[in-house]
């Protein structure tokens, strides 16, 4: 406990100065993967909305031997890391069809929660905490870094807060509120960050005050090996040891200006706060225009929080309006998703071509964000390798406007936890389990509950559950490992 928290202190203090920049990746080698502990594993959900054309969105091909470079193919952006990919086809949001409210409002509460909606506040709530709020209170996960969690969300036109854009919830059920500023993100995970041209006196009083918080931590740790016996203070003097090594490598730092410049490591630039992103003003923030730049902005500072361990679990929301950066002016939820159906063939294939530009400019985002993750070292791999990203939806094959065979991407290495680099079906191709469904509040024969994949997230992370969200749906999802 002792070492992690002061790995976690020197980190925070640390991070975003330009004594971070030889300091990062020395703290994660020297302090936790010398004495043989495995980096941290993180969590990032991204919901995009509006469901998919399944025939364009599942691979060709099943298991390892999947292809996603074919006509159409909304997941083609991500080929570049289809060994880190596990593409699910079959999950539904059963707990709205049995339990709750359909359609577009219900997904968006229910991705993360497995909980049915609750109405009687008079207003659409779920009944349990949200998966990234649990593994926010483990202390092991939230509870080893500054930030639990951090919520953002890509673009909103009036930044009310809007229903459809909240994705995390508290145990009450109350919505976590979300950031759409990536300044704003920036300055609460790097507000003590000093300006990459701040005097160098200055930056040396900075260090100078960061070599007495380590000095501090050792004193403080050297009093308590002296109240233990056994292995207890055995392993007090590892960790001792590991802070006097840290010690002596801060010591050999130096901010002087006639010094070589020292080339730092990706991830320590990557963990260095330097200069943030650009601060938008409300108008600018409602600017449909900017999405596309607000959305890769966010992406860059999850990677920067990632890789100085500020918070190990994010929610992402990217909504889903027109898109005219694509050539898209038509609203994308009326005009497209709810159209793909339409009986003349020619506007049938004129809209189903938008919607796949849509979901593959999505897919360009995730790829975005693995890419970037894939360039932060860590241990003997990367941080993509110790990550997973859940990325979902609300809806399946989007002109039915149902909950059934919901797009879901599991992504990132998930530090070996899942069986990556394949495409799952988790029924028969096409199957539909509405077939023969006697309607809400019935329970619907062959339907695979998304709740599982919750179940078998949360023990991956080592959380000790065997059902999320609704107590009907029981168990682990089977396949994944």
């Amino acid at each position: 406990m002792l070492r992690e928290l002061s790995r976690r202190a020197l980190l925070q203090t640390l991070a975003g100065s330009a004594a971070a920049l030889p300091l990062a990746n020395l703290l994660g080698t020297t302090d936790a993967y010398a004495q043989g502990t495995a980096p941290p594993m993180r969590f990032i959900a991204i919901f995009t909305p509006h469901g998919c054309l399944p025939d364009y969105w599942n691979p060709q091909g099943e298991g390892e031997g999947f292809s996603l470079t074919f006509p159409n193919s909304m997941l083609e952006p991500l080929n570049a890391h289809r060994s880190k990919l596990l593409v699910l086809d079959g999950l539904d949001y059963q707990v709205l069809y049995e339990h709750g409210l359909t359609g577009h409002e219900g997904g968006p509460l229910t991705f993360l929660t497995g909980s049915k909606v609750n109405t009687a506040s008079g207003d659409d709530l779920p009944e349990n905490a949200s998966l990234d709020q649990v593994l926010a209170a483990q202390a092991h996960i939230g509870g080893a870094t500054k930030f639990r969690s951090i919520q953002l969300n890509a673009w909103e036109q009036f930044g009310g807060q809007h229903v459809y854009n909240s994705i995390s919830f508290t145990a009450n059920g109350g919505r976590v509120p979300f950031e759409r500023n990536p300044a704003g993100a920036f300055s609460r995970l790097f507000g003590t960050a000093p300006s990459p041209t701040t005097d160098p006196v200055e930056a040396e009083r900075a260090v100078g005050h960061r070599r007495s918080l380590l000095d501090f931590l050792v004193k403080d740790a050297t009093r308590l090996r002296d109240k233990l016996a056994g292995a207890e203070r055995q392993k007090l003097e590892t960790h001792l040891e590991s802070l006097r090594d840290i010690e002596r490598r801060l010591g050999a730092l130096s901010l002087t200006p006639n010094l070589a410049p020292v080339v730092p490591a990706q991830a320590e630039v990557a963990c260095a706060g330097g200069s943030g992103p650009p601060n938008y003003d409300v108008g600018q923030l409602g600017n449909l225009s900017n999405m596309p730049t607000l959305t890769k902005l966010h992406m860059d500072v999850i990677v920067r929080a990632f890789a100085c361990d500020l918070t190990r679990v994010v929610t992402l929301t990217i909504p889903g309006p027109s898109m005219p950066w694509l050539g898209i002016n038509e609203d994308t939820h009326n005009d497209l998703a709810h159209r793909l159906d339409v009986t003349d063939p020619a506007l049938r294939a004129d809209i189903q071509g938008k919607m796949v530009k849509v979901q593959r400019w999505y897919a360009e985002q995730v790829a975005y964000l693995m890419t970037g993750l894939a360039s932060i070292p860590e241990g003997s791999g990367t941080a993509l390798d110790n990550t997973l990203i859940l990325w979902g939806n609300e809806l399946g094959d989007a002109a039915g406007h149902m909950n059934v065979r919901v797009p879901t991407v599991l992504a990132g290495g998930a530090a070996g936890k899942f069986r990556m680099g394949r495409f799952l079906r988790l029924r028969p191709r096409n199957s539909n389990p509405l077939n023969g469904w006697s309607g809400p509040g019935t329970r619907m024969s062959g339907a695979i509950a998304h709740n599982k994949l919750l179940v078998s997230i949360a023990q991956a992370f080592g959380v000790n559950v065997n059902t999320f969200g609704h107590p009907d749906f029981q168990g682990p999802l089977s396949g994944l490992t």
